[in-house]
């Protein structure tokens, strides 16, 4: 079976876009599921929406506050899975600062490796860069 969503951290993170939720919790059973869209459709499912604003200035906050959802589950033991539309530029984002910020990378390149290997289709744009570098400056 091929499974459109991607494991970031073996058993317990869990990335992809929008389309693949369902079959996500049907397969995993995700404890928590945050969808970084800005814009959210009515869904049959329980999510926590935690918006990052494709193209817009200044993002640091909300990829911050993003990454920090998705950590504090992890810590928690729970379960995660994050998706944006399509799952390659914000989920990027936020897969990256989950790497560093769970010291499962050292630098940001790391990080993006990392999560292309899990997830080839991540493409991580320059402004949504700038605000990793903010975030994490010494990576």
């Amino acid at each position: 079976m091929t499974k459109n969503y991607h494991e970031l951290i073996k058993d317990r993170i869990y990335i992809g876009g929008a389309d693949d939720v369902e079959e996500m919790i049907k397969n995993e059973k995700a404890d928590m599921i945050f969808d970084l869209r800005a814009e959210v459709p009515e869904s049959d499912y329980e999510r926590i929406h935690s918006l990052i604003v494709d193209d817009a200035e200044n993002q640091d906050e909300s990829i911050k506050q993003s990454i920090e959802h998705v950590v504090n589950a992890y810590n928690e033991g729970k379960k995660v899975y994050f998706h944006c539309a399509g799952g390659s530029n914000r989920t990027g984002t936020v897969a990256i600062g989950t790497l560093l910020s769970l010291g499962k990378a050292k630098t940001i390149e790391e990080a993006e490796e990392i999560a292309k290997a899990a997830r080839p289709k991540i493409n991580v744009k320059p402004e949504m860069k700038e605000s990793l570098h903010c975030l994490f400056p010494n990576a």
